[in-house]
């Protein structure tokens, strides 16, 4: 909640995505590498769901607010989660039973496709930014009504992305 807060305070998304993923790949970092402390465990167990469980959301709503209009924005939106979810087959091919209780496998395929998420992240956040400086660099009025802007939604001159 407090990572949702603070990024609709400021209206940026990037940054706390980032940091949420950052504190996950601390969680699979310490699974890993740690395997005779129980405690530990269950503290990196902690944060790779408070990391992945934050940034979650807050990739889903950059996303989908960076989408004008309501066609874009619900097929955007439905790619996105589906693809998503994908992660739910893999996972059932990447934590198995001959590699317990390590789980080195398991862990080293969510970490990579963790550190893959802040990579897509940072290319989506730059694309965002390099596509706002072009956007305020051209004129913005080329005669268009109030109606045909909103129509264009996010393909719009005026619309600037949220980074």
């Amino acid at each position: 909640m407090l990572t949702a807060t603070l990024s609709d305070i400021t209206q940026k998304r990037a940054p706390f995505a980032i940091g949420c993923i950052c504190v996950a790949i601390a969680g699979f970092a310490i699974l890993i590498t740690v395997h005779n402390n129980g405690p530990l465990e269950y503290a990196a167990l902690f944060l790779v769901a408070m990391g992945a469980y934050s940034a979650m959301p807050i990739i889903v709503c950059w996303f989908g607010q960076n989408l004008g209009g309501h066609h874009r924005r619900s097929v955007g939106t439905a790619w996105q989660i589906g693809f998503g979810n994908i992660g739910g087959i893999i996972a059932v091919w990447a934590f198995l039973a001959k590699d317990a209780p390590k789980y080195i496998t398991g862990y080293s395929i969510c970490l990579a496709f963790t550190v893959l998420s802040i990579i897509a992240c940072i290319v989506y956040g730059v694309g965002c930014w390099a596509a706002n400086r072009r956007r305020d660099r051209t004129p913005v009025d080329i005669g268009l009504t109030e109606y045909e802007k909103t129509e264009m939604g996010d393909m719009n001159p005026e619309y600037r992305y949220l980074l």
